[in-house]
């Protein structure tokens, strides 16, 4: 638990933007390692990190958050299924991930820096 206290220290220290930088890095990782075999036991750990950055990115504004919470909830529910059935989850998990990845970074507005 302590990991996750000073992952939300660092997070509270950046701006809504960085966050959701962070987020779709984190999820682009999760994807990635679901298809690469190696290290899969990290996939659900990165899965709970992209609910917990969500949870920290409560100060983006109210249309950037109408997005983030059914995604909020849907890496749950991929958390859950890949816990149940890792290789009939993981083509839906990357899938849903990388294109998540990529909402959340147009979302993040960092693209147009």
């Amino acid at each position: 638990m302590g990991d996750w206290r000073r992952l939300s220290l660092r997070y509270s220290r950046l701006g809504w933007q960085q966050c959701l930088g962070n987020l779709a890095s984190t999820l682009a990782r999760s994807a990635t390692v679901s298809e690469s075999g190696r290290a899969t036991a990290s996939v659900p750990d990165l899965l709970r990190e992209g609910m917990w950055i969500i949870e920290w990115s409560a100060d983006a504004p109210t249309d950037v958050l109408a997005e983030l919470a059914p995604m909020q909830l849907e890496l749950g529910l991929l958390q859950r299924s890949w816990q149940e059935d890792a290789q009939a989850i993981q083509p839906v998990l990357a899938f849903r991930t990388r294109a998540m990845s990529d909402r959340v970074l147009e979302l993040s507005g960092l693209l147009n820096t």
